[in-house]
């Protein structure tokens, strides 16, 4: 049974309801039995480390709730995951949805909805019952390296209407869904996981672009909102001020403003952001201080001992009020009545068939969002009676954030399934040979040509050498700028096993792309 009130906890169990921790492995470890029998830690995130199939996961969480009713603070925890689709997909077996902006290019909420919907059957049946989803961040800096395609794109009424739309599906399938990154993370160059970005704009245009998408969610009855260790001057104290540890952004802004009456989650308080400045402990207690609710540490052992410790030292010492904490433990047992008191959703179909319905939807977004920015020489469909040639290498991921890093073979695998002969080549292999004549049909694979310039290199020379070509866009629709004059590109927003799929099928003529770019590219003209 979850308890009423804070009332009936003593302070260690009230300060473990705060945190939200991670572990190493796939199983229960030491470090994790220690913070929840000793610690009263509450609640528990999963990254792709604790992932290996679908049984395992459910058997994890089964293990992990037993531990917490049984030898722990005894409330049923929260299981979050960041199952956002595309490049951020902790559950990463094949059913992973493609990335938000492929839903942005798609344009249709009825779709979103759909999304939503099928992501929390998965991770219901998993007992997982938390998704740091959807992103709600506006992304218009085409340089961004942390948000990019987990944007919905740049127009702030499409990221609200689509975000709601996802969040709404989750949330009627029984899974918190929590809109991220609160003010808004999307007009940054720099990546929170490495230092503290700063958004210089001020309050009027903040309120117009940055906070819409937050706003029209909180109207629809959002359940939870993370915030993002970004440093807003217009409206923090300081500009070297931190949003996650601002009572102005907090307060003032999301609760006073805005209205907002659910879950306040920080982003991870170990990101350097907020471990090079304040520092993680002291980070814990001031985002608490500034109206956070939930905490996370995810990652090391030793710091969340101690930001457990601070807290409490902070109650004791008088710093921090009590009630301060009462109020953030009743809104989290208010939600946990509302959606975690069974170990599984009620509602939770079987695996297998959640999984089933993830495939589906996710084809159905590939195939609505999957984006041909142009085609000047009607180059498409190209035809399995020549050999293809695929120019791509390999690539990591562009943040601590992302789950996968980009592989040429497995985008050669899925042409063959559609009857493509299909070589693969490197970037850097010379231009030469037979492989390469003005017969040959050629892909190239672009991955990230923003940071690396012979892929942009590659796609020029191929594009003047070759008549039937066409760059493939397999992440970033922002690397178009750097190839403005290629004949024939094709965006599919991420890499995920049903955008391979789809873009088989388009490329052989059996799928006609309907998407449209959600973002505005520079220098690049349809």
């Amino acid at each position: 049974m979850v308890p009423t009130d804070a009332s009936e906890m003593d302070l260690a169990t009230k300060v473990g309801q705060l945190f939200v921790v991670g572990f190493d492995g796939t199983e229960l470890t030491a470090d994790l039995r220690t913070l929840i029998t000793e610690r009263q830690c509450g609640n528990v995130v999963y990254f792709s480390r604790n992932v290996e199939t679908p049984t395992q996961v459910a058997t994890l969480t089964d293990r992990l709730r037993r531990l917490v009713l049984e030898e722990g603070p005894g409330v049923p925890p929260f299981v979050m995951a960041d199952q956002e689709g595309g490049v951020v997909s902790r559950l990463g077996w094949g059913t992973e949805l493609p990335s938000q902006m492929c839903i942005g290019a798609s344009g249709d909420p009825t779709l979103a909805r759909t999304a939503g919907e099928a992501v929390a059957g998965e991770l219901a049946a998993l007992g997982i019952n938390f998704n740091l989803a959807p992103v709600l961040d506006v992304n218009n800096n085409p340089r961004n390296p942390v948000i990019g395609v987990r944007s919905f794109g740049e127009d702030p009424e499409r990221v609200g209407e689509l975000g709601v739309e996802l969040a709404l599906g989750m949330q009627s399938r029984g899974v918190i869904a929590c809109g991220k990154h609160f003010p808004g993370h999307g007009d940054t160059s720099a990546d929170s996981h490495h230092e503290l970005p700063v958004v210089d704009h001020d309050r009027e245009r903040l309120a117009d672009v940055e906070f819409a998408p937050f706003r029209r969610a909180i109207d629809a009855g959002l359940d939870a909102i993370m915030t993002t260790h970004v440093s807003f001057p217009a409206i923090t104290e300081t500009p070297s001020t931190p949003a996650t540890v601002s009572a102005a952004v907090q307060r003032r802004v999301l609760r006073d403003e805005l209205g907002f009456d659910g879950l306040l989650v920080t982003d991870g308080m170990e990101m350097r952001a907020i471990a090079d400045g304040v520092g993680t402990p002291e980070g814990c207690v001031r985002a608490l201080e500034a109206g956070c609710d939930l905490l996370l540490v995810c990652h090391t052992p030793e710091t969340q001992a101690d930001a457990i410790d601070a807290v409490i030292d902070a109650v004791e010492s008088g710093r921090l009020d009590e009630a301060t904490i009462d109020t953030a433990v009743d809104r989290i047992l208010r939600y946990k009545r509302r959606r975690v008191s069974d170990s599984r959703s009620p509602s939770a179909p079987p695996w297998a068939d959640a999984a089933d319905r993830s495939a589906e939807t996710a084809r159905a977004i590939a195939a609505r969002g999957i984006t041909l920015a142009r085609d000047r020489d009607d180059t498409l469909p190209f035809t399995t009676d020549r050999p293809l040639r695929l120019v791509g290498s390999s690539g990591g991921p562009a943040s601590p954030a992302e789950d996968d890093e980009f592989e040429p073979s497995l985008l050669a695998e899925s042409l063959a399934t559609v009857g493509f002969d299909v070589t693969c080549h490197e970037f850097d292999d010379p231009l030469e040979g037979p492989s390469f004549d003005d017969d040959a049909q050629v892909i190239a694979a672009v991955d990230d040509a923003t940071a690396d310039e012979s892929q942009a290199a590659a796609v020029g020379a191929l594009d003047d050498r070759t008549s039937r070509f066409a760059a493939v866009l397999v992440r970033n629709p922002y690397d178009l700028s750097t190839v403005p004059d290629v004949s024939t590109a094709v965006v599919t927003y991420d890499y995920t096993p049903a955008t391979r799929t789809v873009l088989g099928e388009m490329l052989v003529g059996e799928t006609t792309p309907t998407g449209q770019l959600p973002v505005t590219v520079p220098g690049f003209a349809d």
